[in-house]
């Protein structure tokens, strides 16, 4: 029984590795590609790519009955918030560097307790944990900072990239919580691939009636190859690879893991567009950081 346990424990710390590791180059490409389309026309070839890639994964699992027909029904609610927390996530970028609309991003986990303890009962608890409050309210101390202490501020490129930031925050957390509870006994590539299916349709409607679509023609082999890897990595591989991490460690260790993210694509933007945070900035950032975690690690513990 113990070797079983250790064996599920180090493919979740894989799923883990991979989940985070393939978010990064995300946000770092679909800033890069800002020059090239817009927003709406990113999401829809990202989308389509990751559909694609999981197309033969459903169609498998759907012949060797390894999932049913409620799949299609299950998906539909944590597929809604989805679409809109894409749209949110890419157009963020148009406007704000990477690592700074990623940290501020982190704040999803505060929202996501928030949701939590509104649906579910055995999470409200947590209202009266005292370390569960000291976090929350030192995420919240540290995620005003990182906002307040920025250079441009209150210009208004700033102002709306933070402002879509925030509301992707709460979008994902309303896609987590309904991921997690609707998909919950389901693989978790084949509720994603169903999941990629429906967020894709709407994200071509809106392409074709608010974008240029037609821009991407005049791309280059190595902006596509860049699109590419983005919709496989950190839409594909990242999502399915978080999911199936949760399933065999539960929700803390992925939940903490992915708050190392700002600082490793920081470590990218850094080098590819000189973004850079100030000190200031980079103290509010790690108390953000930790507070969020002691959030996390109080709910864990609570729940024990």
């Amino acid at each position: 029984m113990d070797s079983q346990k250790a064996k599920i424990n180090i493919s979740g710390t894989v799923f883990v590795i991979i989940a985070v590791l393939s978010w990064v180059p995300g946000p770092v490409i679909i800033k890069y590609l800002t020059n090239y389309v817009d927003f709406w026309t990113q999401n829809l070839l990202r989308y389509t790519t990751a559909m694609i890639m999981f197309l033969p994964i459903l169609v498998f699992s759907i012949k060797t009955r390894k999932v049913d027909s409620s799949i299609w029904r299950k998906a539909l609610l944590p597929a809604i918030p989805n679409i809109s927390a894409q749209c949110l996530w890419a157009s963020a970028l148009y406007y704000i560097n990477p690592a700074f609309m990623t940290l501020l991003s982190q704040s999803q986990l505060l929202w996501t307790m928030a949701i939590s303890m509104a649906l579910f009962a055995d999470e409200r608890p947590l209202l009266g944990n005292r370390r569960f409050l000291f976090g929350t309210l030192t995420a919240i101390i540290g995620l005003v900072g990182v906002i307040t202490l920025k250079h441009d501020f209150t210009a208004r490129a700033s102002v709306i990239g933070i402002v879509i930031s925030l509301g992707w925050a709460i979008n994902w957390s309303l896609y987590s919580v309904a991921a997690k509870t609707a998909l919950k006994n389901i693989d978790s590539a084949a509720g994603f691939a169903v999941i990629s299916i429906y967020t894709t349709v709407p994200l071509a409607i809106l392409a074709f009636i608010f974008g240029h679509v037609g821009q991407c023609t005049s791309m280059s082999s190595s902006a596509w190859i860049y699109l590419i890897i983005s919709g496989i990595s950190s839409i594909a591989i990242s999502h399915s690879c978080y999911y199936a991490a949760i399933k065999r460690m539960g929700a803390t260790i992925p939940s903490l893991a992915v708050l190392a993210q700002p600082f490793l694509i920081l470590l990218v933007s850094h080098i590819l567009f000189n973004e850079t945070l100030s000190p200031a900035q980079w103290l509010f950032g790690i108390i953000l950081i930790a507070g969020a975690a002691i959030a996390v690690l109080a709910r864990e513990h609570l729940k024990k």
